[in-house]
């Protein structure tokens, strides 16, 4: 869990990464699960999952097979589900 101001690269490989409300994130993101509800500069990556709760903003890229963006939610990027 992610709550305060953090710049460069975060991985997590298998664990799950959530980024809170009164965060600011800039860097890249990596972990098998993330969910954001605060603000990300930077690409985010879910191996399984990348979830926007309503309070997330995010300006960077999000590749995930599964994503979920809360209505209220902001992204400033592309979506790559890899499914076609």
């Amino acid at each position: 869990m992610i709550d305060g101001q953090v710049e460069g690269t975060i991985e997590l490989g298998d664990h799950s990464l959530t980024i809170g409300s009164g965060a600011a994130v800039v860097a890249d993101l990596a972990a098998k699960v993330v969910t954001v509800s605060g603000k990300v500069v930077g690409n985010v990556m879910g191996a399984a999952r990348v979830e926007l709760k309503a309070t997330a903003t995010v300006e960077g890229d999000v590749n995930a097979p599964t994503f979920v963006m809360e209505e209220g939610a902001t992204l400033k990027g592309r979506v790559d589900t890899g499914k076609r």
